[in-house]
């Protein structure tokens, strides 16, 4: 069927871009189009080259705003010295704001001297007569971008003698708010910064601290750690929870008796929460007596990362039986938790306890997944009640610890094992059973919300409002459950009887009638039954019908229960649910479900059968979940008889597309006499999804299929993309001209495929051609170079380390 695939290197051979390719995409950068030379400047960028930056410099003074900034910032991103000049002069000569930053953030500490100058300049003002902008009738003001920008670097630059300047810029009463990029700076400029951040630490505004504490966490001041003591210490919630923030993103100690101590409900759950050097002790004091809920669920999710004493899980275990009624069930889950991890006898006694008294659906499923430390025969019982409950969630966590106990030894792993294939054979909730339940449920449901509200309060219906055809309300004392000779009574018994005087009352009426009469004096029957009146208002519309029609008496038709649930006009189908996106509509085929994605992590060939079983159902995804299953278990080691692939092969046809997908996954494990028919009608046939399943089977096998050249000249791309994928990971150097013809196609809709299979594939002879064909397509203007350097800039990226 297939020719095997040359072995190919875990770790390719980085790519190399060539002398050629590189004039050539300086060239573009010279005289390309503005796009071309866009992507170019890029690409340069990406690759890294040192030879692009004469090339770069020049096109900071182009006429093209968007070639400036694309080459500022690709000068940036290569670094280097002896920028600062260009830098500088874009700063003050560009209009773009783009560009002014990009400048800004190319310039170096070298830079500082020859930049002060123009950044206190900015820091405080546009200079509009000296520095160049955009036009000033614009929306926005670019000047106030970049005078963030000239903030931040003359901190990073260190420019100490701009401090006042910033000042000047933070107090304008007219300009922006500032405060916190100017703090921030002031951190970059040694002592003076510092002291000007320890002034503002002891300013009469909460909000001032707090932004000074934060900013003393850039600070490089050796004083710096013992001012945010202080401030930790701060009367002010605010300002003590912002130095603390900054303390611990410092990594420095902190005072972790004072802070589980604070009046702050915030201090201490950040404390319990992050603080590196909080004591087990303390965690479990916060749990047992802290009053604020988030305090004491900080600490106990903090616990989860600690093995406890049996002093210790003694406290927790006096709390799980005393004072958990009152608790949030996101607490409760983490006592659960970290009771499980103990592993103990007594913390299991505590978790039956907690599950037996407490139904919520989130507790429930916190203990069945605590049970997986558990390897007791008891667990087993709890584990198969899990799997029958209502909630999806409680359902899946029993499952998945099932499956956990499951794969070690001894009896509780054999009797998991054995409750995990029911769950899949769907013995333990059977569809039918599921259906009934269902439809009990929706009858008691319809009780509760239509059953008391059609009658009154002495059980009868007589208070019912009743309608007549025109809308109006009938009395009460005309609406009886019978009529007057003791029949039930008819919507036709509330009709208005129709009188001969009272035609004239209504003008639609008699304006329909007397048109139709006109109409019948002077017409044959053939040509009045042509003529059409038209009512003249809503009501005429509703009332105007054929005489032979309304005269025309019905059949009665009796519907029994079966025929009602048929029509799903049945009671318990007619039920308004609340939606619960935690409870599946079918439990007993989720159960299956689930139990058979996870059978594909176990190794047991007894769970085999329970898969192959699942292929005969009706239901798509349970087959699509067996055939996953069996593909993860064959990647694992667990191969399939003779007669289990004669079984898969012969079943009927399956009109679902993902099952056809995965069994043709699943056949790349087959013997080639067993899956090579299958793979060649699926590459055969019509289907592009089969035929993208086939070829991506192929790849597993690591053969290609003849029909892969066809294949990639398909029309869809679907297919396409699959037969691109698996030829550029062959080693075939003649195949470069298909595959850029490909990848080319539609605009170059599978440019970025093509570019990650070379990037992955690495150097070799295929890939030295597909460069080779890149360079061509550089070498002339129009689209296929725009493909060409989007390819090449994509490239660049995968050529660097992560």
């Amino acid at each position: 069927m297939a020719q095997p695939k040359p072995s190919i290197s875990m770790q390719p051979e980085a790519l190399v871009l060539g002398s050629d390719l590189e004039n050539t995409m300086l060239q573009i950068v010279q005289s390309g189009s503005p796009a071309e030379q866009c992507l170019a400047i890029k690409a340069a960028g990406e690759w890294k080259l040192p030879s692009a930056r004469n090339v770069l410099l020049e096109a900071t003074r182009n006429g093209d705003p968007d070639i400036r900034v694309d080459a500022l910032q690709t000068l940036v991103k290569l670094g280097g010295k002896g920028l600062g000049e260009t830098f500088l002069w874009s700063l003050q000569n560009d209009p773009v704001s783009e560009s002014k930053i990009a400048a800004l953030n190319g310039l170096q500490p070298e830079d500082r001297e020859l930049a002060a100058p123009l950044l206190r300049k900015l820091a405080v003002e546009s200079f509009d007569d000296e520095i160049a902008w955009e036009d000033e009738n614009a929306d926005w003001d670019d000047w106030l971008d970049v005078q963030k920008e000239a903030i931040r670097t003359i901190g990073r630059l260190g420019i100490e003698e701009a401090l006042d300047d910033l000042l000047t810029a933070a107090k304008d009463e007219f300009g922006q708010e500032l405060w916190r990029e100017v703090f921030e700076a002031y951190a970059g400029l040694g002592r003076p910064g510092f002291l000007a951040l320890l002034d503002a630490g002891q300013s009469s505004s909460d909000r001032q601290r707090a932004r000074a504490a934060r900013a003393l966490g850039a600070s490089s001041d050796p004083h710096a750690l013992k001012a945010l003591d202080g401030l930790c210490q701060d009367k002010i919630v605010d300002v003590r929870l912002a130095a603390l923030e900054t303390m611990l993103e410092r990594s420095a100690p902190v005072s972790d008796t004072r802070l589980i101590e604070d009046s702050s409900a915030l201090i201490r759950s950040m404390t319990a929460a992050k603080s590196p050097t909080i004591s087990v002790d303390d965690l479990i004091g916060l749990v047992l007596h802290d009053d604020d809920r988030t305090v004491r669920l900080a600490a106990i999710n903090r616990l989860k990362d600690h093995k406890l004493k049996p002093s210790q899980l003694a406290k927790l275990l006096d709390l799980a039986g005393a004072k958990l009624r009152g608790e949030r069930e996101d607490f409760v889950s983490s006592l659960v938790d970290v009771l499980g991890r103990s592993e103990s006898d007594e913390a299991f006694e505590a978790l039956l306890e907690i599950k037996a008294h407490n139904p919520k659906p989130e507790v429930q499923r916190a203990v069945l997944s605590a049970f997986e430390h558990f390897r007791k025969p008891e667990v087993l019982e709890q584990l198969a009640d899990g799997i029958t409950s209502k909630s999806q969630m409680v359902r899946l966590s029993a499952l998945a610890t099932v499956a956990a106990l499951s794969e070690g030894e001894g009896a509780v792993a054999d009797n998991a094992a054995a409750i995990l294939l029911l769950a899949a054979q769907g013995d333990l909730v059977s569809e039918e059973t599921d259906a009934e339940n269902e439809e009990k449920e929706g009858a008691e449901e319809e009780h509760k919300q239509f059953g008391a509200r059609a009658r009154d309060d002495d059980g009868g219906t007589k208070n019912r409002i009743v309608l007549d055809r025109e809308g109006n309300i009938v009395p009460q004392d005309e609406v009886n459950e019978t009529n007057e000779s003791g029949e039930p009574v008819k919507l036709s018994d509330y009709r208005r009887p129709e009188t001969q005087g009272d035609d004239a009352d209504d003008p639609d009426q008699s304006q329909a009638q007397s048109a139709g009469s006109d109409a019948a004096a002077g017409e044959t029957p053939e040509e009045t039954a042509e003529i059409v009146v038209f009512p003249q208002s809503t009501l005429a519309a509703i009332l105007q019908g054929d005489v032979e029609q309304a005269e025309f008496t019905e059949e009665k038709i009796d519907l029994s229960d079966e025929d009602l649930k048929f029509l799903e006009l049945a009671q318990s189908t007619l039920k308004k649910k609340r939606v619960r996106p935690d409870v599946a509509p079918n439990a007993g085929l989720e159960i299956r479900r689930i139990a058979v994605r996870l059978i594909g992590e176990q190794k047991l060939t007894v769970f085999t059968p329970v898969l192959l079983a699942a292929m005969e159902t009706l239901d798509d995804e349970l087959r699509v979940a067996a055939l996953t299953a069996l593909a993860t278990r064959s990647g694992n080691g667990v191969t399939l008889s003779h007669s289990d692939w004669s079984f898969l092969v012969n079943l009927a046809p399956d009109n679902y597309a993902p099952s056809r997908a995965a069994l043709l996954d699943l056949l790349s494990f087959a013997p080639d006499a067993v899956a090579a028919p299958h793979f060649e009608a699926a590459l055969s046939g019509n289907d592009p999804a089969d035929q993208a399943a086939a070829l991506k089977a192929c790849m597993t096998m690591q053969t290609l299929p003849p029909q892969i050249g066809a294949l990639l000249q398909s029309d869809d791309r679907t297919t396409r993309r699959a037969a691109l994928k698996g030829l550029c990971a062959s080693a075939d150097g003649d195949a470069a001209d298909a595959l850029l013809e490909a990848a080319f196609r539609e605009s170059g809709a599978l440019w970025s495929e093509l570019s990650g299979a070379v990037g992955k594939r690495g150097a070799c002879d295929l890939t030295t051609r597909i460069m080779g064909k890149l360079q061509d397509a550089c070498e002339v203007s129009g689209a296929g170079r725009i493909i060409a350097l989007e390819i090449l800039a994509d490239l660049g990226k995968s050529t660097q380390p992560a």
